[in-house]
């Protein structure tokens, strides 16, 4: 496998968060609209055998990535009260953001304490919320409807600029380069259709910029994942519950909705050997059952990194 990067440069907001799981599901339509519904089976049998060719992280705003979710380590006997005062002041400061740098988040991986520097202003400049209101539409007369409660909240999220990493094996590069190509001229998430998600560009490049660990004792997941039974359990981590729906013609036809998916979050953080060949590691699954559909699988592959996680006493 090898590590690439992906900037999304979008000309409009989007009505669906840049998780995993849901550029996933996007890749899958676009390999069956462009190679048939044999090709997607196909592809979709290797991570039932858990050998998945393809592994993508969340959608990052700009360049930012996630803060590992470490608890707090204190100072050790060996420093100076300067020494104790600038760890406390550090620690405290990485506390309360949850975005880093690259250089932030290498250092974090080496297990090296340091003040972040991404304030609330920086993370507000390349991404923002805006709750809007809407009135539903009655089809009869194509006019808004004037009954109560027809007006409701919906949220647009602004990230002009979204960064996505991949792992992909040899031969598989061009099926990526075809799906963002047809990402850009079909547009993500909901909402499209009426301009939401639109995309100006997408590129796909080697990168190489994510350090080298030698000390590393475990890995950070850069994506929302689902454990398998077979994967480690020792370390730390926060949930959040996924209520997927399906899209494109799934969306209209029969029931949509997925049944709620417990997922671990970006930044969640775990012991294991995965060192020295560990971009040929992987950790997660490919989920059935989901939906009443069962063809529907569900995307839940951590997005590994090596890193050093503290020494449990």
């Amino acid at each position: 496998m090898r590590l690439y990067k992906s900037t999304i440069t979008l000309r409009s907001a989007s009505a669906t968060l840049w998780h995993a799981d849901t550029v996933f599901g996007h890749l899958c339509w676009s390999l069956s609209r462009l190679q048939g519904e044999t090709a997607l089976a196909e592809f979709l049998e290797w991570y039932e055998q858990g050998l998945p060719p393809i592994l993508l992280s969340d959608g990052f705003p700009s360049d930012l990535l996630p803060r590992p979710l470490l608890p707090l380590v204190g100072p050790t006997a060996q420093m100076s009260k300067a020494e104790r005062i600038e760890h406390h002041r550090n620690a405290k400061q990485a506390a309360q953001t949850d975005w880093l740098t690259l250089d932030e988040f290498n250092r974090a991986r080496r297990g090296e304490t340091f003040a972040p520097s991404v304030s609330e202003q920086t993370v507000a400049s390349v991404m923002g919320l805006n709750v809007t209101p809407k009135n539903q539409i009655d089809r009869l007369t194509d006019t808004a409807a004037g009954e109560a409660g027809a007006l409701y909240e919906m949220q647009e999220f602004v990230i002009p600029r979204v960064t996505i990493y991949w792992r992909i094996e040899d031969g598989y590069r061009d099926l990526v380069r075809a799906f963002l190509d047809d990402l850009t001229e079909t547009g993500y998430g909901k909402r499209k259709s009426i301009g939401y998600g639109q995309i100006e560009k997408a590129t796909l490049e080697e990168f190489h910029d994510f350090t080298d660990t030698p000390d590393a004792n475990g890995f950070v997941s850069l994506s929302r994942f689902v454990p398998s039974p077979r994967d480690p359990a020792d370390g730390y981590w926060s949930i959040a519950v996924k209520y997927g729906k399906l899209g494109e013609e799934f969306a209209v036809s029969g029931n949509p909705f997925k049944r709620p998916l417990v997922q671990l979050t970006c930044g969640s953080c775990f012991r294991d050997e995965v060192n020295p060949n560990w971009i040929q590691r992987w950790y997660g699954q490919l989920i059935g059952g989901l939906s009443p559909r069962p063809e529907v699988k569900h995307y839940a592959f951590a997005f590994l990194l090596p890193m050093q996680l503290p020494t449990v006493e």
